[in-house]
């Protein structure tokens, strides 16, 4: 990562921490997970803990793993969001996940491994290095919150937060396909995506869990944060 890189990142982090203090949303990070878990445990109801950041199941040290809780004026917790850096060295994200794809499940299911599985796209196999796994995106069913545009600039604190803490190769996550169709990767930032990757059977249900996996590479982080958001954002 170049000092330009730095001075960028420092500047527009700044700038999406002043829009979503003006929409009276203030953001807080930490990286003990016990305390994140006690957060989403308190507030969260509605959309239990993951796996991949569930501190019982998953060990995460602090150097690994960022949590994001915002709150309202009130004090109220109305957004989430969580990453965690995986070292692939050489190898592919392609070949980690294949073996290690049941570390990722959505919270709160009981999950039919023999019936889930993980087929890799063209982008997971050029995924390799410094890693980060996005998740935890929630943002309370709030007129005050949804529909104006925030979700862009929560994603764009998370990717800059990444970049300038670890520097990493690559930042991937997992979205359900109907809500993929809606347009959030968009929104968030990524530009590209593996769609119908990742399948979860659920126990007592018919249909299963289809996933699209999105990406970026550092270079696409690069352009993304110079995407202007203030059209995007309203009052």
């Amino acid at each position: 990562m170049t000092i330009h890189d730095v001075f960028d990142g420092a500047r527009y982090l700044t700038q999406t921490i002043n829009t979503l203090t003006s929409h009276q949303l203030d953001l807080s990070v930490g990286d003990d997970f016990e305390d994140y878990a006690r957060i989403v445990e308190k507030h969260r109801a509605e959309q239990p803990l993951g796996p991949p950041f569930d501190p019982v199941k998953t060990f995460l040290p602090k150097s690994r793993g960022i949590w994001v809780v915002g709150r309202n004026a009130k004090g109220t917790v109305v957004h989430t969001q969580a990453m965690r850096l995986l070292d692939l060295c050489d190898q592919t994200l392609a070949r980690y996940l294949s073996a290690r794809f049941a570390e990722f499940p959505p919270g709160g299911m009981e999950i039919d491994m023999a019936g889930s599985w993980f087929r890799p796209g063209p982008g997971a196999a050029q995924i390799s290095g410094r890693a980060v796994y996005h998740g935890e995106m929630w943002l309370a069913d709030d007129s005050a919150y949804r529909g104006r545009g925030l979700i862009d600039v929560l994603a764009r604190f998370a990717f800059l937060t990444a970049m300038l803490h670890w520097q990493p190769d690559h930042v991937f996550g997992f979205i359900l396909r109907p809500v993929a169709r809606r347009g959030l990767a968009e929104r968030e930032g990524y530009m590209h995506t593996d769609p119908y990757c990742l399948s979860w059977k659920v126990a007592g249900r018919n249909q299963p869990l289809d996933c699209n996996m999105v990406w970026m590479a550092l270079n696409d982080l690069r352009h993304v944060m110079h995407v202007p958001l203030d059209e995007r954002v309203t009052a």
